[in-house]
């Protein structure tokens, strides 16, 4: 679909920014609504996208993990009460500073997991850019009459400037 090239980095950024449990009908049905499609688009068109897919997998990845780090915590939690007993104890009775401070924070715990998840992807996607340069500099280097010097001296010519 035409769609998706045009709108990488807002499904990108979804897929950085998702909590909860995470499917392709899901990210069709989100993207849906964030873009005004007509109809969701269908798991086939995220795959078709390498970059798409791999934020995929990385995101589906991060959320099984943090649910697996979560039930450990929730034990450990069990196991030893005297820490929530605590944290509670300490809070005080200012109900309104309570709740607002719990609301702040927990919207920089989630801008902190969609950066951490964001950084992941890039550094990501990242390794594989440098993978897919090396294997390009190893199979020039194979080449017969493919001269290196002269052509990293033409591939580092600057790019031509944008036309209005």
């Amino acid at each position: 679909m035409a769609f998706v090239p045009d709108n990488k980095e807002t499904i990108l950024a979804i897929i950085d920014g998702w909590t909860g449990k995470l499917s392709y009908e899901l990210l069709a049905e989100k993207l849906q609504l964030e873009l005004g499609l007509k109809k969701p688009p269908s798991r086939f068109t995220f795959t078709k996208y390498d970059e798409i897919k791999h934020a995929f997998d990385l995101k589906k990845e991060q959320l099984r993990q943090k649910k697996s780090e979560a039930i450990q915590d929730a034990k450990s939690l069990f196991e030893s009460t005297d820490k929530l007993s605590d944290l509670i104890s300490n809070l005080g009775n200012d109900d309104v500073a309570i709740a607002e401070l719990i609301k702040q924070v927990e919207k920089l715990e989630k801008e902190n997991e969609r950066l951490s998840s964001e950084n992941k992807r890039l550094n990501s996607q990242n390794d594989m850019l440098l993978e897919r340069f090396a294997r390009w500099q190893y199979n020039l280097q194979k080449m017969d009459g493919v001269d290196l010097n002269k052509l990293v001296s033409t591939l580092d010519d600057g790019l031509p400037a944008k036309s209005k």
